[in-house]
């Protein structure tokens, strides 16, 4: 008998060394990361749609980002050195928090006059301006299949996208795809950092930074929130820290490109809290795209295994 059994970690570890290897471990994690991303993603734009109605976009984006800047201070800093939190790189934080308000700002005026599976649809124009970008200014090399991936899952957004539907606003959509360009050059900024400033002060800074450069505008429309409104406000901060730390996580374990297709994923997540919450049922063009999406997407992750 063996005094000191493996966890169930530790198990897990030895059988995916064995089958996979270092690499496969690292894009398997890397992956896993970028998809609890994902799920918190949409779970905020659930809250900021449902907050949209009685709000304005500065107040939103401030109260967020706030809370986020206090959950981190309450419970971030208290644990580190002080010393260990100052920024090495003042400029870079500026230009991720300007890139942040800026594409968040465009994406909730998108998201408040638009369906959220349409905000979803319009969204994944990401992943083509991640591989551009990732070419042209990290230097990596494009794979062949994430491309085809990529390309693939595009064709399943195109097949659920309807413009010619009822409420669709074209204002909305060129917001959406300038919001789409903008969070793509973040993660690009995101991945060529990550390991010259830590994700603790990545995260705060860009909170702290962002809520700063929205309170301007929070001030010019303030509305005193509800008890409610606040609980959800606060969910809405943790939620922006969440994410944006899975999101570095991920990119300490994976190129950029590599979970480009991933993103296409966050559409169907979209149509499952639409049907459960909102008792929306999904039409056939949505079931098809969305099964072009997840064949796309398991491809990807078959690729990305192989390879490592």
């Amino acid at each position: 008998m063996l005094k000191n059994p493996l966890t169930w970690r530790q198990a897990l570890r030895c059988f995916l060394a064995m089958h996979v290897g270092k690499k496969g471990i690292n894009y398997l994690c890397g992956i896993t990361w970028f998809l609890l991303s994902m799920v918190i993603g949409v779970a905020n734009d659930t809250i900021m749609k449902f907050l949209g109605t009685g709000y304005s976009l500065g107040q939103i984006v401030c109260l967020r980002y706030g809370f986020a800047t206090l959950f981190l201070a309450l419970f971030g800093v208290r644990g580190k050195n002080i010393k260990g939190m100052f920024m090495r790189m003042p400029k870079l934080h500026i230009i991720r928090a300007i890139f942040l308000l800026l594409a968040m700002s465009l994406y909730c005026q998108g998201l408040h006059k638009l369906p959220i599976a349409t905000v979803m649809s319009l969204n994944f124009a990401i992943p083509l301006f991640i591989l551009v970008f990732a070419r042209i200014f990290l230097k990596e090399k494009i794979r062949r299949d994430s491309v085809v991936a990529t390309i693939i899952g595009f064709v399943g957004v195109y097949c659920i996208f309807e413009p010619t539907n009822e409420g669709f606003s074209t204002l909305a959509a060129i917001l959406l795809l300038l919001s789409s360009m903008l969070f793509a050059a973040l993660d690009i900024v995101n991945k060529k950092f990550v390991g010259d400033e830590g994700v603790f002060q990545m995260v705060f800074y860009t909170a702290i930074i962002t809520f700063i450069f929205s309170l301007p505008f929070a001030l010019h429309a303030w509305i005193l929130p509800s008890l409610r409104d606040i609980v959800l406000f606060i969910m809405l901060g943790g939620g922006a820290n969440l994410l944006l730390y899975c999101i570095l996580k991920a990119f300490e374990k994976v190129n950029v490109s590599m979970v480009a297709p991933f993103r296409y994923l966050e559409l169907i997540l979209a149509v499952g809290v639409g049907f459960f919450l909102f008792n929306e049922i999904p039409s056939k063009n949505t079931i098809c795209g969305s099964l072009v999406i997840i064949t796309s997407t398991i491809y990807i992750v078959y690729a990305g295994i192989k390879d490592g």
